[in-house]
């Protein structure tokens, strides 16, 4: 054997030994030590996701290092590699030679981008799809309980915010029955059959801002529902299908000279079947939906940091690399409502009071590196989201007849109160410990090698919502309204809501 290469063994057998555990076997400063170091300014996820790549990085080394022959470990090791090294050289250690040449702001970023932490949005947009549905749903009862002449206060549930939006709005709407004429153009219509149906839709848009708990994104929803219902007296029960797409595009955000997010996207759809009442004793009326449906998701992550090191050996390159996955899920939510009707001069005034419920299970997936055999992929686990929630509202809403029919302005005024309103958190790991000797099972993520935790932003508890719309009703009760709802009192979210609708009776 040469010289030269006994020279290169040595080099990197002693590159492997850095990447030992935070146990009491290193005497030199690692990675752990460089994220749990206040002055380095690292936040909760970053140290979470530093600690779990020195670990990792560890047992890698433990399990061959640079020898090792599965080519997705073998890709790991050299990137945590890397990190660990290039925190030694900040640390003060001269004899490094696979740093990648960084400031220890950018190696901080760089831990952020591989920890995962775009996937709180898709937990934020799974959990919205039962409200689209609420929303749509609300609109036809609120039609039914004033006779068809007004416009729905039914965008609630849709309009509410992404964050507190994992947690469910149901306003289910209010609703008493009138099969009387309607007035205007259409008084000579009569009462009309009882069985009803409607078609509507809606379009939110908006924007989060970043946060050292999750990223910063741009977000559109579409939401469309179907339906049928039946009048009985002073009730109505009805079926309903609806479909939802929302979709997140993460921004690029940068600290300084870092990128700690480098884009992305989250798709989510659903597919929702809902069952909804209402009942009615004078001015008081009372309604409730039960809804429950299926979730696909597909997220796509990006993973970007230079290295300013040409000398590496092995090489340590700069990344640009996609980690995309995709995951199922299902829901179930329910909804009640009680309100008032009372009239204020010329307007009718209503008062509600709702309490929602929701139950989001989202499972639990791998990701795919997109490098050839990359090994930066991470296992997450399944995630289960709960909602509690109040609403106070109050809808004012004026008929006003005209040739055609009847022209019915509203104003609505809602305050929402979130009691399930604890960070959530999200399990990960490394897909790559499956085959280590030391691997935990699949589904373990409590006494893992590489298990982090992935922690949100506290849940909005309080926040209003207010909302304008016109209906016009035609001959024939035929129906066409339109709202625009807008939310205030949230911290880092802003959300725009239009809603479009028809309904009609066979």
């Amino acid at each position: 054997m040469t010289e030269h290469k006994l020279s290169s063994m040595a080099v990197m057998f002693a590159a492997g030994l850095v990447c030992t555990t935070a146990g009491a076997q290193s005497r030199l400063p690692n990675l752990s030590d460089f994220v749990n170091n206040p002055d380095n300014g690292a936040t909760a996820l970053q140290r979470e996701a530093g600690v779990a790549v020195q670990n990792m990085c560890g047992a890698l080394a433990a399990a061959g290092g640079f020898g090792l022959n599965d080519p997705q470990q073998q890709d790991l090791f050299l990137r945590c590699n890397e990190f660990v090294q290039t925190s030694q050289e900040l640390q003060g250690n001269p004899d490094t030679t696979r740093s990648l040449g960084i400031t220890g702001g950018e190696l901080l970023a760089a831990i952020q981008q591989v920890s995962g932490e775009e996937l709180h949005s898709q937990g934020t947009l799974a959990t919205r799809v039962p409200n689209g549905q609420f929303s749509n749903i609300a609109g036809r009862l609120n039609s039914l309980r004033l006779g068809g002449a007004s416009v729905a206060g039914g965008s609630v549930a849709h309009s509410a915010p992404l964050d507190s939006d994992r947690l469910a709005s149901a306003n289910t709407g209010v609703f008493s029955m009138s099969d009387g004429a309607t007035g205007g153009g259409a008084s000579a219509d009569g009462e009309g059959s009882r069985l009803g149906w409607f078609l509507d839709g809606s379009y939110n848009t908006g924007d989060r801002d970043h946060s050292v708990n999750e990223d910063g994104f741009d977000f559109d929803a579409t939401s469309v529902t179907a339906g049928l219902d039946w009048s009985f007296g002073s009730g109505v029960i009805g079926v309903s299908a609806g479909l939802d797409a929302y979709d997140a595009d993460f921004a690029t955000i940068r600290t300084g000279s870092a990128e700690v997010v480098s884009g992305g996207n989250v798709e989510v759809e659903g597919t929702t079947g809902s069952l909804f009442g209402a009942w009615n004793v004078g001015n008081f009326y009372m309604d409730g939906i039960v809804s429950f449906g299926s979730l696909d998701s597909d997220i796509s992550r990006n993973v970007v940091y230079a290295s300013n090191n040409p000398m590496c050996a092995p090489a340590c390159p700069s990344q640009n690399r996609a980690l995309t996955g995709e995951t199922d899920g299902d829901f179930l939510s329910g909804g009640v409502t009680a309100g008032y009707d009372a009239m204020w001069g010329n307007w009718d005034v209503s008062t509600t009071l709702s309490l929602s419920y929701r139950d989001v299970d989202i499972d639990g997936y791998d990701e795919t590196d997109s490098a050839p055999n990359g090994g930066l992929a991470l296992r997450y686990a399944s995630q289960n989201i709960e909602s509690l929630r109040s609403i106070l509202g109050f809808a004012f809403t004026r008929n006003i007849s005209r040739s055609f029919g009847v022209l019915s302005p509203l104003l609505r005024v809602e305050w929402h109160h979130e009691f399930e309103d604890d960070p959530l958190v999200l399990a990960a790991k490394y897909v790559a410990e499956d085959d280590l000797p030391n691997g935990s099972e699949p589904d373990n993520f409590t006494t893992c090698i590489s298990c982090f935790r992935l922690s949100s932003d506290e849940i909005d508890s309080d926040f209003a919502l207010v909302g304008v719309g016109v209906s016009m009703v035609f001959a024939r009760r035929l129906q066409l309204y339109g709202a625009y709802d807008a939310l205030l009192g949230l911290d880092n979210l802003t959300s725009n809501t239009i809603s479009l609708g028809i309904r009609g009776q066979f």
